[in-house]
């Protein structure tokens, strides 16, 4: 990540959910953060351990959420290199805001207590 701090990433205003992520989205972006520093075939090969994913599939999802602001994308070299933006907990922060702000009307108190009942 570079040294400049980015904006603490948002969930579009105009997703038709409250995450702004689809799931495949998500786990791309948990192997970015993960390994760090990869290509299309380093997320490809690692999907595929689990799922039957067709390489362009991943060049999308990538290309994706480097246009969501998610990753930085280094065209450098032959094989594009892809990079987090943000981490995994500030965009959990921003999924959580909106769960706050659009589900609970703003109530805090609630989530912390869910969260602090199940961590136990």
């Amino acid at each position: 990540m570079s040294d400049s701090k980015p904006p603490v990433w948002r969930r579009r205003e105009h997703s038709r959910d409250l995450t702004g992520l689809g799931w495949l989205e998500a786990d791309v972006l948990r192997v970015v953060w993960d390994n760090g520093d990869v290509t299309v075939r380093d997320v490809y090969e690692r999907l595929r351990e689990n799922r039957r994913i067709a390489y362009t599939t991943v060049m999308s999802v990538l290309r994706n959420l480097t246009v969501k602001g998610l990753l930085e994308q280094d065209k450098s070299q032959a094989a594009y290199v892809y990079r987090p933006m943000v981490t995994d907990e500030e965009v959990a922060r921003g999924i959580l805001d909106t769960l706050v702000d659009k589900i609970m009307g703003g109530r805090r108190q609630p989530l912390i207590a869910y969260l602090q009942q199940s961590a136990d």
